[in-house]
C-alpha cells in the first residue's frame, strides 16, 4: 500500500448538537446534568460525545471497528491503539447550535519495532460552528498484530513530576461501558474481557486512551475551577486496565500552563500531558 495516496482523504460529519447527550455526558461524570439545556456549553472533551460514526454491527470487524465505508485506509493490522494527540480550544461549542466535524488523515507511515509491523496514523478534526472553527483535535494511533499472550504494552516510563497536588481513582466496568456507549465505540477490548485477553493478547479490559485523558482533565478542573483549557497536547506512553488505582497528579509550570500525569501502582507513567488554560471566554 502506498501511504502517501491516504494522507489529505477526509470526510465531514454533522451534529445538532441536541441537550440529551451532553446531559449523558455529564451523568457518566458524575455531575448533575439538570440545568443543561438549550444555549448551554459542552463541558471539556465532550464533543466526544457527537459527530460518533454510525454503522450497523454486521459492518464491524471482530475487533469492532468500522469494515468499510470509511475514509481510513483498510490496514491489515489488527490491533490498534489511541496513542496521544491535542486538542486546541478556541471557542465553545452551545447546544443547539448545529456544527461540522471536517476530518482529515495528516499523517500515515510505517513505524516497524523489534520486527514487528506497525502503521502510525494521525487523524485532524476541525469542528466549525457559526462559520468559524471552534476546536481542533488531532489523534494519533498506532496499528499493529496482537500481542502473544503475556507479552503486551507496559507502562515502563518512571515518574517525573514532583506534583503540587494528587489524587487517585479507580476506573470500573461502568465508567468504561458508558463512556464506549456515548462515543458509540464498539472496539471491544474495552469491554470484552475474553476477547481482550485470549485474542488481543491483554491482561484485562483496556481503559480507552480518550478516557484517561478525561480522567485527568477533570482532576485538573477540580483544582483550578473557573479556568478554560485552551490547548492540551498528550502522550500515552503505557495502558491502564480496568480495576487498577492510578494517581492522577499536576504541576503548575507558570501562570498559564501545568503539568499533568496518570500512574498506575508502580509509579510509572501512562498519560503525560502539557495544559494550556485561561479564563472563562
Amino acid at each position: 500500500m502506498d501511504y502517501n495516496e491516504w494522507i489529505g482523504k477526509s470526510m465531514t460529519r454533522q451534529d445538532s448538537l441536541a441537550p440529551e447527550q451532553l446531559r449523558r455526558f455529564e451523568a457518566m461524570l458524575n455531575r448533575r446534568p439538570d440545568s443543561i439545556d438549550e444555549g448551554s456549553e459542552l463541558s471539556m472533551c465532550a464533543h466526544w460525545a457527537y459527530f460518533t460514526p454510525v454503522h450497523t454491527r454486521s459492518d464491524l470487524t471482530v475487533q469492532g471497528y468500522p469494515r468499510e465505508n470509511t475514509f481510513l485506509p483498510p490496514l491489515e493490522l489488527s490491533s490498534r491503539l489511541w496513542t496521544g494527540g491535542k486538542l486546541t480550544f478556541k471557542s465553545p461549542l452551545t447546544i443547539g447550535t448545529p456544527a461540522k466535524q471536517y476530518s482529515t488523515i495528516v499523517a500515515l507511515e510505517e513505524a516497524a519495532k523489534e520486527g514487528q509491523n506497525r502503521v502510525k496514523m494521525t487523524l485532524q478534526h476541525q469542528i466549525s460552528t457559526r462559520g468559524s472553527v471552534a476546536i481542533q483535535e488531532d489523534q494519533k494511533f498506532i496499528y499493529r498484530n496482537p500481542s502473544e499472550k503475556g507479552a503486551h504494552p507496559t507502562r515502563n516510563r518512571a515518574m517525573d513530576l514532583d506534583p503540587d497536588w494528587e489524587k487517585s481513582t479507580k476506573p470500573d466496568s461502568i465508567l468504561l461501558f458508558r463512556f464506549s456507549a456515548l462515543t458509540f465505540n464498539a472496539h471491544r477490548i474495552h469491554f470484552d474481557q475474553d476477547y481482550a485477553r485470549d485474542v488481543e493478547g491483554y491482561p484485562n479490559v483496556m481503559v480507552h486512551g480518550q478516557l484517561l485523558l478525561l480522567l485527568a482533565l477533570e482532576a485538573f478542573r477540580s483544582q483550578f475551577d473557573g479556568k478554560v483549557l485552551e490547548e492540551v497536547e498528550y502522550n500515552i506512553s503505557g495502558p491502564v486496565y480496568l480495576g487498577e488505582q492510578i494517581s492522577i497528579s499536576g504541576k503548575s509550570v507558570d501562570n498559564h500552563r501545568s503539568e499533568l500525569r496518570i500512574c498506575g501502582h508502580e509509579n510509572n507513567i501512562a498519560l503525560s500531558a502539557s495544559v494550556k488554560w485561561g479564563y472563562k471566554w
